[in-house]
């Protein structure tokens, strides 16, 4: 009988990204002999695009059927970027609840690839430091996410790299003049956040308006001055499709719109010869791809991975995409392209920490 393995992250939405690290660790552990068991906010939805069995965690009345449930898988994986608030106060109390449910124990569990942003006040950090401590490893996929957690009193994370980079690189392709463009709506907390994302960008206010007109503005002088065309394509269709159309309605240029699948995303990206993303697998995907990018640094993990390798990619401020911002460091992306395979080859070396925390769990179990 295979040993079943818990998979804990942000599964479940249409957010590629999340579903990226799911068909990674997924691989892995089938590789391994193992079988995933994915927590999920829908279950039903990540059966079916992973072929794997599913259970239910979306908000707390699924708390009591997901300890039962939990109780019956052998160990536990933990990954990607719930170890912050940025995007809401409720984030890690939720995933934290998780681990509560799983009572993990020591070497039955492990964070493979975790992602450590901000959190704010006392509370944040010794909830962090109470949950990741039970776990048997923790490996993260970046250098600032280490020391956050070494300051926070959990000082032995290992430093790996984020899951997705050790999926298939897409079929090699010569790119076409486009520049692949990955917006993203801001992150927005407290209680009106559900809302304010459900409602159309022409219902959010002048302050949005000039934003996108800024984007619009600053998208066709990076356009003018590479020669590139203007493909968008959406790593959350449901969040980033209308602020993309959005957008485009005000460029002066042509532009492409773009809603991928989990499996075609990649190739899309490695379509273009130059990626501008404010999506952290957006660059995950340009690194894969082996198309060098512009990051916009809207979180401390775009920070954190535009560092590494290297500083393989430019990096600008979200003020970044105003006028004047974005046409030199797309230049500058252009001119050094060699940048990336250096960068690529140092964080996939570093996917040999995720795979020694994966056998040590699976080893534990035989």
């Amino acid at each position: 009988m295979s040993i079943r393995i818990a998979v804990a992250g942000w599964f479940g939405s249409d957010n590629l990204g999340d579903e990226l690290i799911l068909r990674s660790l997924t691989l892995g552990l089938r590789a391994r002999g193992a079988e995933p068991v994915a927590v999920s906010i829908d279950p039903d939805g990540t059966g079916r695009d992973h072929g794997i069995e599913a259970l239910r965690h979306r908000s707390p009345a699924h708390y009591p059927a997901l300890a039962r449930s939990l109780r019956t898988t052998d160990g536990l994986i933990v990954a990607g970027g719930i170890v912050q608030a940025e995007t809401s106060p409720w984030n890690l109390p939720f995933h934290a609840s998780r681990l509560l449910a799983a009572r993990p124990a020591g070497e039955r569990s492990a964070a493979v690839g975790l992602g450590a942003g901000r959190v704010r006040g006392q509370l944040g950090p010794a909830l962090a430091r109470a949950a990741l401590g039970k776990l048997g490893a923790i490996v993260v996929r970046d250098h600032d996410s280490a020391r956050r957690l070494a300051r926070w009193g959990l000082p032995d994370a290992a430093v790996g790299a984020d899951p997705a980079l050790a999926l298939d690189a897409p079929p090699p392709a010569a790119p076409g003049d486009t520049m692949a463009v990955i917006l993203r709506p801001p992150n927005r907390r407290g209680p009106g956040t559900a809302g304010a994302k459900a409602r159309g960008w022409d219902q959010l206010g002048a302050r949005r308006r000039r934003w996108i007109d800024g984007i619009a503005q600053s998208l066709d002088e990076a356009a003018a001055a590479t020669g590139l065309a203007v493909r968008m394509i959406a790593f959350q269709a449901s969040r980033d499709g209308p602020l993309h159309r959005a957008v485009a309605d005000r460029l002066r240029v042509p532009a492409e719109l773009v809603v991928p699948a989990l499996d075609s995303v990649l190739a899309e990206v490695a379509r273009s010869r130059l990626v501008v993303t404010m999506r952290y697998h957006g660059a995950v995907g340009a690194l894969l791809g082996d198309r060098p990018a512009v990051m916009v640094a809207y979180s401390p993990k775009m920070t954190a991975l535009a560092a590494e390798g290297g500083g393989w990619a430019p990096l600008i401020g979200p003020d970044g995409l105003e006028p004047g911002g974005l046409a030199p460091a797309a230049a500058d992306a252009l001119a050094r392209p060699g940048r990336v395979g250096a960068a690529r080859a140092d964080l996939t070396a570093r996917l040999a920490a995720n795979d020694a925390a994966m056998d040590r769990l699976l080893d534990g179990l035989r």
